[in-house]
């Protein structure tokens, strides 16, 4: 590993972070682009990197990349409902909200995906989440479901809708009932979406 890179502890960075640490170099950008060459940076996009030998002792920080890579955002659907266990399978696509237009990122350690959400709806039911690394942004398991509904089951009715998450999702109808049901309330408020509507109805009479 580089000298300069052994003052970063994280196994992501930036080029903000790493510029002044190159700062003895007459042309820091493109000694950055040598270490991707060699393969000490994994470049994720332009001036986002991971640090290649800090990955090989311990696991991606997926959560924490998809915090940094776009945002503002936070981890939601299909990602996010795997990490609280409302879904069964593994998930091999990161994905996020943001308030800024949706974007997807395909990089040598997976995909990130990221979804548009009007900042009056992005705001409500976000939560820390905590892996090896650290803390994380995340949508409460209420709201990564209601993310989910709003984004892929639209012009659903109830009857396919529950066929979609139990059937298709495979999400226990246990873990419905025992989510928050004034939570879920709380987020249709201010989603005033008709499947999100549907969904909370649902759940309230399961």
């Amino acid at each position: 590993m580089h000298p300069a890179l052994r003052f970063y502890k994280l196994s992501y960075i930036d080029s903000q972070s790493l510029l002044p640490l190159l700062r003895d170099y007459t042309n820091p950008n493109d000694f950055l682009s040598r270490l991707v060459k060699s393969g000490q940076l994994i470049r994720l996009k332009n001036g986002f990197y991971l640090i290649s030998e800090l990955i090989e002792n311990q696991p991606i920080p997926f959560e924490q990349i998809g915090n940094q890579l776009y945002g503002p955002s936070y981890i939601s659907l299909e990602w996010a409902l795997s990490y609280y266990g409302l879904i069964p399978e593994g998930v091999y696509k990161v994905t996020s909200v943001s308030f800024l237009r949706s974007k997807t990122f395909k990089t040598p350690v997976g995909e990130f995906d990221y979804k548009h959400l009007s900042i009056s709806k992005f705001a409500i039911g976000q939560a820390l989440g905590k892996n090896q690394t650290g803390n994380f942004l995340i949508a409460t398991p209420e709201k990564a479901l209601i993310d989910l509904v709003y984004f892929k089951c639209k012009k659903m009715n109830a009857e396919d809708l529950m066929i979609d998450l139990v059937e298709g999702r495979r999400i226990d109808i246990d873990r419905l009932k025992n989510l928050n049901k004034a939570h879920l309330l709380e987020i249709k408020n201010d989603y005033k979406s008709q499947i999100v509507n549907t969904l909370v109805e649902v759940i309230g009479l399961l």
